[in-house]
């Protein structure tokens, strides 16, 4: 056993023979108390700039409702305006995917909420949150089934995920959330909402969210996660590097550590969309992430 500092050992397994990254530090769980309260912190924000950007998100939910002739119910747009993954009843990951915000809402959504929506009245919270698991893996499997399929691949190969039954079904069957938290910095449906939501949308509900759950890597996506959570946690490469900082295209693939509000490591990607995934090329995007993964089992 070869210890590497920072709550993290590497194990070399004799029986299938391969070095595994292995915590020496207990695997900390976002608790249901906790999880209750950012979910309810999100639905009924009472900071001003969250409280500001769920209005927004509602108006714009009721405009994509009304023009798909769906119901319009109070409830249903407030629920719709924002997104949360987390079950506490299931999940334990231990790697956190950050994203920029949940995208606007779209026809997939809404055949989803059909024949019957189980958004609308007294909806428990696991089952609300489980109309958003759905909508994560039909964007993982669907437009995105190219990316999705590399890169849990790669992920696999460097044994940071098991895909026994292969990509699509480690989606589909829920295992994917137990190994990773998704997660959006600014939690509503607002496109161009600008940095002082950032900020809020970080110290209020992503902060506590990285406390919560400790994780052993945080994987950001896009041009937008990425400066939203370096501004404030100040992150640091591991090696030298002449990547720039400023560039997602640049700095994609650069490993890099933060120490708070947690100390562990950030791994800042390109987004996934199409018009990203093929330009890069998708060789090369993948090539650099596998680099990153080497490095992170290294250290």
């Amino acid at each position: 056993m070869e210890s590497e500092g920072d709550g993290i050992q590497i194990v070399y397994d004799s029986v299938h023979p391969k070095y595994q990254l292995v915590r020496s530090r207990p695997s900390i769980q976002m608790d249901e108390t906790t999880a209750r309260k950012l979910l309810s912190e999100i639905d009924e924000p009472t900071e001003p700039t969250l409280r500001e950007l769920q209005q927004t998100a509602i108006g714009s939910v009721e405009t994509v409702l009304s023009d798909a002739g769906f119901p319009t119910r109070e409830e249903v747009s407030r629920r719709l305006s924002y997104t949360f993954y987390y079950d506490w009843e299931t999940d334990d990951p231990d790697i956190v995917l950050l994203v920029q915000d949940p995208g606007n809402l779209h026809e997939r959504h809404l055949s989803e909420l059909r024949p019957q929506n189980p958004l609308a009245g007294e909806c428990s919270a696991r089952d609300q949150i489980g109309v958003y698991r759905e909508f994560a893996k039909s964007w993982l499997t669907g437009r995105n089934a190219d990316f999705s399929e590399r890169f849990f691949e790669t992920l696999a190969r460097h044994d940071l995920i098991s895909l026994p039954n292969g990509w699509h079904q480690y989606v589909e069957s829920g295992q994917f959330y137990r190994d990773f938290y998704l997660g959006d910095v600014v939690k509503y449906r607002v496109g161009g909402f600008g940095v002082a939501a950032e900020r809020a949308s970080y110290q209020h509900l992503l902060k506590q969210e990285l406390r919560a759950l400790d994780p052993d890597l945080v994987i950001t996506f896009g041009g937008n996660a990425w400066p939203a959570l370096r501004r404030s946690t100040a992150p640091e490469p591991v090696m030298e590097t002449d990547a720039d900082p400023e560039s997602i295209m640049s700095i994609h693939g650069t490993l890099h550590r933060i120490s708070e509000p947690i100390n562990t490591h950030v791994l800042p990607l390109a987004h996934m969309s199409g018009q990203v995934w093929w330009r890069f090329p998708p060789d090369e995007y993948i090539s650099r992430l596998s680099e990153a993964l080497e490095l992170l089992e290294r250290r």
